[in-house]
């Protein structure tokens, strides 16, 4: 709209109306920029009807004046049937709590809903459910940061779980200009960045972890050349989800292994206690509130048959349920793969899962086995 914004009678009552809502605070270039990345310029006839109190005042209102809008600004008024309709077809969403369904409507008429992608009542609803489960379950995990509820409440509030959109999902990422009209911490900062920092952030144990017999550590660049002969090996790689690779990809494989990236993934190097390497294992934090595992383990050529994969697999499980306070552990592998299946019951993991004909490896359809361990069933074998 640009400088001429605030000669316009109708674009200044806007702006006056909004600073009447919102307070008198300074838009920074970067704010700007936000808002025309995430909103539109709102159109006289919109601005006609904010004053009327039909349609939500301006999201926000540029450095020059511009009142900006969500792209979809008129979208409800549509699905109601009209603007005579949107009222009624928008507090009908709260059939047994009237009070809150006019409260609602005025929240929504005040265009401070900046914080939500998609404005709509379901969405509204949505995130005052997703807010309110945060806050539960962050009461919860400052007793305990491992307590089961705690970590799936959080992990549903803030990532959501099939069907139930979560807060990241949910929210705009919003700016620094809404923490001066809100006074605090905006929406996605109190309960999407700090709670997943908190509680949703896996913290490495100190390494390496040690066995009767074993060291388990991260990877090392040295660690590509214990690993190129098992890898060249199409016998070695039969049952496992690669196919051989050269010295060069063992390579790029331990480098990126090296990697912490967001901590979820932990690869690990297994070793004798005089520096041999033997094998490796690993273990990915996944599921609703990072409260599940899935485990996996290699044994190079020459160093099976010596109980080296169980007392690695001991000591991950381990790490899994005391260190990262999962509740449960899987192994997911080839059904052909008599061995791993062998080693799975040698450490109690029940198969919960037969899938026939399910997994495409090699050029074959094969069957898979999923095996199970509960934190408890794991305390009780202990």
């Amino acid at each position: 709209m640009g400088d001429d914004a605030l000669s316009d009678p109708l674009v200044a009552a806007v702006r006056d109306r909004f600073v009447a809502v919102n307070g008198d605070h300074p838009m920074t270039e970067a704010d700007d920029a936000y808002v025309r990345e995430h909103f539109v310029e709102a159109t006289p006839a919109a601005m006609e009807q904010m004053l009327a109190g039909r349609l939500p005042l301006p999201s926000y209102v540029l450095g020059d004046g511009t009142p900006m809008v969500p792209a979809d600004h008129g979208t409800l008024a549509e699905v109601a049937g009209g603007l005579d309709r949107l009222h009624d077809w928008f507090v009908a969403f709260w059939p047994d709590d009237p009070a809150t369904g006019e409260q609602e409507w005025g929240h929504y008429l005040s265009g401070q809903y900046v914080c939500l992608r998609d404005v709509t009542p379901t969405r509204i609803k949505a995130k005052t459910e997703r807010v309110a489960e945060a806050e539960a379950a962050v009461e919860l995990l400052r007793h305990d940061p491992h307590d089961p509820i705690g970590r799936g409440l959080l992990g549903q509030a803030v990532d959501g779980v099939l069907a139930v959109p979560g807060l990241d999902a949910l929210l705009l990422p919003m700016t620094a200009y809404d923490r001066l009209r809100f006074g605090g911490p905006t929406v996605r900062e109190r309960w999407v960045d700090v709670p997943r920092e908190a509680f949703l952030t896996p913290v490495p144990p100190d390494w390496p972890l040690r066995t009767e017999r074993l060291v388990l550590r991260p990877f090392e660049a040295a660690d590509a050349d214990a690993f190129a002969v098992g890898w060249a090996s199409e016998e070695w790689t039969s049952l496992l989800l690669s196919r051989p690779m050269n010295r060069a990809e063992v390579g790029e494989m331990v480098r990126r292994r090296m990697e912490t990236g967001d901590g979820a993934f932990v690869g690990l190097v297994v070793a004798t206690h005089d520096g041999t390497v033997v094998g490796d294992s690993m273990l990915h934090l996944q599921g609703t509130g990072l409260t599940e595992g899935e485990i996996g383990w290699t044994i190079l050529p020459g160093s099976g048959g010596r109980g080296y994969a169980t007392e690695a697999a001991r000591a991950v499980l381990r790490l899994g349920f005391e260190h990262f306070g999962l509740r449960r552990i899987v192994a997911n592998l080839d059904a052909r793969n008599d061995r791993s299946a062998a080693l799975c019951e040698r450490l109690g993991m029940r198969r919960e899962v037969h899938r026939l004909g399910d997994f495409w490896s090699k050029g074959t359809w094969t069957d898979s086995y999923e095996y199970a361990l509960l934190r408890e069933e794991w305390r009780a074998q202990a």
